[in-house]
């Protein structure tokens, strides 16, 4: 159903705190998040090994989380380090925790084989609330399986007609990317010369005119899509994005699979603005919040839709490839994970 072996985002490191447990559904997971008096962040899988009761109903304490139904208490590794009334800890009483990194504001989480969770392979999202990079981020809670909100994001042809008010350029359905595939997922490159810009980057770049436009797309499997958009006023010498002038949005969604009909959809858009205002950045997040929304009751209405006809397959345009190659890689990743651990897997 999903890849295992990879990082993906369980929270924001915001949403972690000393004073409460937090319960999340993560590809199907039940895990519970909490935050040690001394501030590590940990990740078990959310129910206790005595009775089985929720851990996400407990309470944070030093050294650890404690179930709120017999008082065990269990260490940011999974051990039980307390049973009340007992002095005997036997090994076997614990959890599984799960490798759990602070990065870039957000917990990633590894829910596969816990000795294949290498930190390095964790997505660049260092532009989040950088200096001189003014973000706005959100969260988005959808009804849709997260394939359907990828295929979304690598076709840009959508913009037009779906985000007439924020994002729409008529000259999307006609500027094809350059995708480019590599081991870790796909890039896609495209520039327009000479356009009206889209209404988010009129107000954002206080632009008059007409504009240059680049689009650079990274999608790193398995739920990570990078977007570095621009406008610089058109007619400018060099690259649009190498001018002085320039608007420049270095933007992150980042997908995990709750289940496989819905999705927790984190994001984030660090601005660097023209003329380095950074008050925009409120009217910004607003247009984008604006434009996922919008996206949002389609895939919806479109999961909807599949869910009433499953048998039928929606068919294929020349757009379609880098979404198509996405789900192939996907599949692929899937594939040979279910190979490598026969029948249940040993973690």
């Amino acid at each position: 159903m999903f890849i295992r072996n990879a990082w993906y985002v369980a929270a924001t490191a915001a949403e972690c705190v000393t004073e409460r447990p937090l319960g999340r559904t993560l590809l199907g997971e039940k895990v519970v998040l909490f935050r040690t008096p001394q501030g590590q962040a940990a990740a078990l899988e959310d129910r206790c090994c005595h009775r089985l009761a929720p851990l996400s109903l407990g309470d944070v304490e030093e050294g650890g989380l404690r179930c709120r139904y017999h008082g065990m208490k269990f260490a940011p590794s999974g051990q039980c380090v307390e049973i009340p009334g007992q002095q005997e800890l036997p090994p076997a009483m614990c959890v599984r925790s799960f490798p759990l990194v602070e990065r870039h504001g957000f917990l990633w989480i590894w829910l596969g084989d816990p000795s294949l969770a290498d930190p390095t392979q964790i997505v660049d999202c260092h532009w989040n609330g950088a200096p001189g990079w003014p973000t706005a981020s959100g969260y988005i809670h959808y009804r849709a399986n997260y394939q359907l909100i990828a295929d979304n994001l690598l076709d840009f042809s959508h913009l037009t007609f779906v985000h007439r008010t924020t994002l729409a350029n008529a000259a999307f359905p006609n500027a094809r990317p350059e995708v480019v595939p590599f081991e870790g997922g796909v890039r896609l490159y495209r520039e327009i010369l000479d356009c009206e810009p889209s209404p988010l980057h009129r107000m954002a770049g206080r632009f008059t005119g007409r504009v240059d436009f680049w689009n650079r797309q990274v999608w790193w499997l398995p739920s990570v899509f990078e977007n570095w958009a621009g406008s610089a006023i058109a007619g400018g010498d060099g690259p649009p994005h190498e001018r002085p002038g320039a608007l420049h949005f270095r933007h992150f969604s980042l997908l995990t699979p709750e289940t496989e009909a819905s999705t927790h959809y984190f994001w984030i858009h660090p601005c660097e603005f023209p003329d380095g205002d950074a008050s925009l950045i409120d009217a910004v997040g607003e247009g984008i919040r604006m434009a996922f929304d919008e996206d949002r009751w389609i895939i919806e209405a479109q999961q909807e839709v599949m869910d009433r006809s499953p048998s039928v397959k929606p068919k294929g345009l020349a757009s379609d490839v880098a979404l198509n190659r996405i789900r192939k890689m996907t599949a692929q990743r899937i594939e040979e994970e279910a190979a490598s651990t026969p029948g249940h897997p040993p973690f």
